[in-house]
């Protein structure tokens, strides 16, 4: 879980926000989402998934998110989330998905070495993602990509996925 009161750790995360909230559309899933920093962005109801999965148990959800938060997770076990996000998701409803590209990765571990950000939180970086997989991840768990496109000087990614 990133420290979102460094500096630089901040300034990224409203920078997804910045990204994400114009997708933003009824009742939303936050899927890694920290603190609930998105909730006041949000017009529905809001449901906050860190670790624990139960919150929403016997929900639905017209939008949801994961920002900056499947690069956490061993690539199977996105697989598998993402299976659970398709009956968890309403029939025109969206996912919204940040990650690191590859190339962010060397500048990543710099900001590390100078103190920019959490040692922990990168070094707890399992997997970047190539848009080829992030296609290949919604061909094979029933979506389709709306939208695909990069940002942060191509550091960062954003795929907005919608049921086929």
């Amino acid at each position: 879980m990133i420290d979102s009161r460094k500096p630089t750790e901040k300034l990224l995360q409203n920078r997804r926000f910045k990204i994400a909230i114009p997708y933003l559309a009824g009742d939303v899933l936050d899927f890694g989402g920290n603190e609930g920093e998105l909730k006041k962005f949000v017009r529905g109801e809001y449901t906050l998934v860190n670790y624990d999965h139960s919150p929403m148990e016997g929900k639905t959800f017209d939008t949801i998110v994961a920002l900056a938060v499947i690069e956490h997770i061993n690539v199977s076990e996105v697989y598998e989330i993402f299976k659970k996000f398709k009956e968890k998701l309403r029939p025109s409803g969206k996912i919204i998905l940040t990650t690191p590209t590859k190339t962010a990765k060397p500048i990543l571990n710099f900001m590390v070495h100078l103190g920019l950000a959490d040692k922990e939180n990168i070094a707890e970086h399992k997997h970047y993602w190539t848009k080829k997989e992030i296609l290949d991840l919604a061909e094979k768990t029933g979506f389709k990509i709306k939208r695909y496109k990069k940002f942060q000087l191509g550091f960062n990614q954003l795929a907005i996925f919608e049921h086929k």
